[in-house]
């Protein structure tokens, strides 16, 4: 069973790092964040991002789960 949950961490890890790489930029950089919009962006009006950021809220969701129950299943 921990072997299963470790390759199913493993898929959803590399899942998670390609869905974060192909969404689109919301902001300029880096630069932006430190003064250039960045009062904008955190009080202006917020964007869903789509399915694509849905996704990666699921994923990522499903990640802390699967660890915390390898987590769990370690300390037994």
């Amino acid at each position: 069973m921990t072997i299963f949950l470790t390759a199913i961490l493993f898929i959803l890890a590399v899942l998670l790092i390609v869905l974060v790489l192909i969404q689109p930029d919301k902001s300029h950089g880096l630069a932006s964040s430190f003064g250039g919009g960045a009062a904008s962006s955190y009080f202006g009006v917020s964007n869903d991002g789509g399915p694509l950021a849905r996704a990666t809220e699921i994923v990522a969701a499903l990640f802390v789960i699967v660890a915390l129950v390898l987590y769990v299943m370690g300390n037994k």
